[in-house]
C-alpha cells in the first residue's frame, strides 16, 4: 500500500545526522572509558538526549511532507538512501524516547555490572542500526542497519558472559544471520527482476516474476525472526532472561518492533500496485494478509498459554512480548487482508507499537530494579514488595493493566482498534475462519490478563518470603524513569480521541485508504458499551482462570519438555532430516554391499571378464613374436650401421630416464613438503584447541566474538568518517 503523495518532499541530513550520531559517538565511549570513566554514563546520556531531540524535530518536520537525504557511502549505485514518511517517524521518535529512558535507568542498574565501556559502546551501535532501520528508504540500507542492529545487540545479550549467556547469544546469533540471509536474497531477487531495491510500490512487476512467492516468504522469514513471530521466536524466551535489564528493555520494547517494521513495508509498499486504480491487484496482497492474520493469532495465543507456566519472572515477560507482537502482526495482516478497507488495522497495529513499548519497556526495567535490589528473578522466591518498591509497585500494576486491556490504560485504545480491524475483516469477507480467530484473540485476553495479574501479585503483593533482602530504595532516575512511564500510559488511556486526532488519523490519511473507513476510524468510540462489556468478560474469565490454577497449582507445574516450538517443530524436523539422510546412507550402503559382496555371479563375470582381457593382451603383445623379432633385427642393423646413431639412442634414452627420475623425485619432494605444513598446521591447531593459553590464543581463537565486533564496527565507523569528510 503506497503512501499517498503528500504536498511536497524535504530535503534534510536530519535522518542521517540522527542514524550517525550513536555510531559515531560509539567511538568515544571506549576512550572516556578508559581515561575518564566517570564521566562515561553522562557521555552517553547526552548522546541518546540529542538524538531523543531530533527525533523530535524530525517527527514534526515529518508531518509536512516526506523527510529525503542521501549519503554518498555504498557500493556502485546503492547509496544510503534516506526517507522518513509519518509511520516511519513515528517508529524512530518511540525508539529515540524509549532508548533515552533505559539510558537514565541504566545509570543506577549498570553500577552493580562490569564492563561499562564495551556495554555502552555495543549500546549505542545498536541504537544507530535500530533508528537507521526506520529511518532507510530501500532495502539495502536497512539490511546495513538491520545487521549493525543484529550484530551490535549480540553483545548486549551475552554481557555477562555466562555459559547461559553464551548459549542464548550464540541462538540469538545464528538466527540473526539466518534473518539477514533471507532478506539479502530477497533483496537480490528483487534487484534482478525489477533493477532497483528502493522501498517503491512494486506488485505489478512482481506479479509477472516467477519467484514472487518466494521473495515474499523470505522477507517475511528474514523480518519475522527478528519480530519474534511463532514458530521463528525461540531466541527471545532465551535473550532476555540473561540480559541486563536495560537491554531486555529494548530488546522487547524497541528491536523487536524492526521485524514488524520491515514486514509492514513489505505489505504495504512492496507488495501493494503503484496507482490506486489497479485496485484490482490487491489479491494477491490479500493472500499475505490472510496468511500473517493467522500467524499473529498462533503467535500471540501460543505465547501466552505457554506465559501461563513461566517461573521466571523475566521469561514469564519475554514470552509475553511474543504474544503482544501477535497482536501487531495480526493488525498487519488485516491491513493488508483489507487494502483501501484497512485504516481501522493500520490505527490499531500502530498504537499498538507505541503502547507496548511504554509497559513492555518500563515493565522489564521494574523487574531488573527488583532484580538489582533483591538478586531473585523466581516467582516463588519473591512477594510483599510493595512497601519497598511503592513507585514500582504502582506504575507497575498500571502496566498489568495496560497490557491487559484495562479501560483507561493505553493498552486499551490499541486492543479495541485492533478487535474492531478483526471483526471487520470477518464481517467485510464474509469469513468464518477469521471469526474463529476473534474468537482466538479474546481468549488470548483471557490468557493475558490472567498471567499479568499472577506476576504482578507474585512480587508485589501477599507476604515476604523469609530471607528476601531488599538492599537500598528506589533512587531518583529510577523514579524519573518509571513515573514518566506511568503518566504515558495514562495520558494516552485517558485521552483516546486527543491520540486518535493528533496521531492516528493524520497517519491514516498518509495511505490511499477509502475515505468511507477513514471517516468510520475518525468516529470510532472508545467508551461503546459493547467494547466495554466485552473487556468486563475478559477481566471475570482471567479472573477465574487464575484461583483455579492457584487453587490446583496449575501454574507451578512445569510444561513437558516436548511441549515447546523446539519440541514440537524443531525437534522432529532435526530428527526427520537425519533419519532421512541416515536411511538413504543406510540404502547406498546395502546396494553396495549387495552388489560387490552378496552377488558371487558379478564377481565371476568380473574375473571372466579380467582373464579374456589378459589373454586378449597375451596374444597380441607376448604372442606375436615376428613383429617384434623383425623390429629388433632393424634396430640391430641400424646400430651396427650408424654407430652415431646409435649412440644418440642410447644418449637420448639415459636423457629420458634423468628427467624421469628427476620427475619423480620433484614430486615425491613436493608432496612431503605439503605433508611437512599440513601436519604443522594441524597440530598448530591442535595446540589451540588443548592449549588455551598466551594473547596469541586470545586473539585469534575463532569464539572471540567480541575482538572481532570490535574490530569490523571500527573499521566501519573509520569508513564512514573518511567519506563524510571527504
Amino acid at each position: 500500500m503506497s503512501g499517498a503523495e503528500l504536498e511536497h518532499n524535504i530535503i534534510s541530513s536530519l535522518p542521517l545526522a540522527i542514524a550517525l550520531i550513536p555510531i559515531l559517538g560509539a567511538v568515544f565511549v571506549p576512550l572516556t572509558g578508559r581515561f575518564a570513566s566517570r564521566y562515561l554514563n553522562y557521555l552517553v546520556l547526552a548522546i541518546t538526549a540529542a538524538v531523543l531531540i531530533l527525533s523530535v524535530y524530525l517527527f514534526r518536520l515529518s508531518w509536512q511532507g516526506d523527510v529525503i537525504s542521501q549519503f554518498s557511502v555504498g557500493f556502485g549505485d546503492l547509496p544510503l538512501y534516506f526517507r522518513v514518511d509519518r509511520l516511519g517517524a513515528v517508529f524512530n521518535l518511540i525508539s529515540a524516547l524509549i532508548w533515552f529512558l533505559a539510558t537514565v535507568f541504566s545509570l543506577s542498574y549498570m553500577s552493580h555490572e562490569s564492563r561499562h565501556a564495551r556495554y555502552y559502546t555495543f549500546y549505542l551501535l545498536t541504537l544507530g542500526g535500530c533508528l537507521g532501520v526506520f529511518l532507510t528508504a530501500d532495502l539495502f540500507s536497512l539490511l546495513l542497519f538491520f545487521e549493525l542492529m543484529s550484530f551490535a545487540s549480540y553483545m548486549l545479550v551475552i554481557h555477562t558472559q555466562t555459559d547461559e549467556a553464551m548459549k542464548a547469544g550464540r541462538l540469538y546469533l545464528y538466527l540473526g544471520v539466518a534473518g539477514g540471509l533471507c532478506i539479502i536474497a530477497a533483496s537480490v531477487l528483487i534487484y534482478w527482476y525489477t533493477g532497483t531495491v528502493e522501498l517503491t510500490p512494486m506488485l505489478e512487476q512482481l506479479l509477472l516474476v516467477p519467484a514472487r512467492t518466494l521473495i515474499a516468504v523470505l522477507l517475511l522469514i528474514g523480518f519475522g525472526i527478528k519480530a519474534g513471530m511463532v514458530p521463528l521466536h525461540i531466541w527471545l524466551p532465551k535473550a532476555h532472561p540473561v540480559a541486563p535489564a536495560p537491554a531486555s528493555a529494548l530488546l522487547s520494547g524497541i528491536m523487536i518492533k524492526t521485524g514488524a517494521y520491515g514486514i509492514v513495508r513489505v505489505v504495504t509498499v512492496i507488495y501493494t500496485p503503484e496507482a490506486s486504480e489497479t485496485a484490482g491487484l490487491w489479491a494477491y496482497t490479500a493472500q499475505m494478509g490472510y496468511v500473517l492474520i493467522w500467524l499473529g493469532i498462533l503467535t500471540m495465543s501460543t505465547a501466552a498459554f505457554i506465559a501461563l507456566f513461566q517461573s521466571n519472572a523475566k521469561r514469564l515477560l519475554a514470552y509475553s512480548s511474543v504474544s503482544q507482537m501477535g497482536y501487531i502482526l495480526m493488525g498487519i495482516g488485516a491491513l493488508a487482508y483489507l487494502g483501501v478497507e484497512g485504516p481501522m488495522a493500520l490505527g490499531g497495529f500502530s498504537m499498538h507499537v507505541v503502547n507496548h513499548a511504554f509497559f513492555k519497556a518500563g515493565m522489564f526495567m521494574m523487574v531488573g530494579a527488583v532484580y538489582f535490589r533483591t538478586g531473585q528473578i523466581e516467582l516463588g522466591r519473591l512477594g510483599g514488595l510493595w512497601r519497598d518498591f511503592p513507585i514500582t509497585t504502582v506504575v507497575f500494576l498500571l502496566a498489568a493493566m495496560s497490557i491487559a486491556g484495562i479501560p483507561g490504560l493505553n493498552g486499551y485504545t490499541g486492543k479495541v482498534m485492533l478487535h474492531h480491524a478483526i471483526v471487520e475483516a470477518y464481517e467485510l469477507h464474509d469469513s468464518y475462519a477469521l471469526y474463529i480467530a476473534e474468537r482466538i484473540f479474546m481468549l488470548t485476553g483471557v490468557m493475558t490478563t490472567c498471567y499479568i495479574a499472577r506476576l504482578f501479585s507474585s512480587i508485589f503483593l501477599g507476604k515476604k518470603p523469609e530471607g528476601l533482602v531488599v538492599n537500598g530504595r528506589e533512587p531518583l532516575n529510577e523514579k524519573f524513569v518509571f513515573i514518566t512511564i506511568g503518566v504515558a500510559l495514562l495520558f494516552i488511556g485517558t485521552s483516546p480521541f486527543f491520540v486518535l486526532r493528533e496521531l492516528v488519523i493524520p497517519l491514516v490519511q498518509s495511505f490511499p485508504f477509502d475515505p468511507y473507513f477513514v471517516n468510520y476510524l475518525m468516529g470510532l468510540n472508545f467508551w461503546d458499551s459493547h467494547d466495554l462489556a466485552s473487556m468486563a468478560v475478559i477481566i471475570a474469565l482471567a479472573a477465574a482462570l487464575l484461583f483455579t490454577g492457584r487453587r490446583y497449582n496449575l501454574f507451578t507445574r512445569k510444561l513437558p519438555d516436548w511441549f515447546t516450538i523446539e519440541g514440537l517443530v524443531y525437534a522432529p524436523a532435526v530428527n526427520t532430516a537425519l533419519y532421512i539422510f541416515t536411511r538413504a546412507g543406510r540404502l547406498l550402503e546395502t546396494s553396495v554391499d549387495r552388489s560387490y559382496i552378496y552377488s558371487p555371479r558379478l564377481l565371476t563375470y568380473y574375473c571372466m571378464s579380467g582373464q579374456l582381457l589378459e589373454s586378449a593382451a597375451e596374444g597380441v603383445i607376448v604372442g606375436s613374436l615376428a613383429p617384434l623379432k623383425k623390429y629388433g633385427y632393424r634396430i640391430s642393423t641400424l646400430e651396427s650401421t650408424g654407430p652415431a646413431l646409435g649412440k644418440m639412442t642410447v644418449l637420448t634414452s639415459n636423457a629420458l630416464n634423468v628427467v624421469h627420475a628427476t620427475w619423480l623425485k620433484l614430486i615425491d619432494n613436493f608432496i612431503s613438503r605439503v605433508k611437512k605444513v599440513f601436519l604443522s598446521v594441524f597440530y598448530f591447531l591442535f595446540s589451540l584447541d588443548y592449549k588455551q593459553k598466551g594473547k596469541f590464543f586470545e586473539l585469534v581463537n575463532t569464539a572471540n566474538f567480541e575482538y572481532y565486533l570490535m574490530v569490523f564496527f571500527v573499521l566501519l565507523i573509520f569508513i564512514l568518517a573518511i567519506q563524510l569528510l571527504v
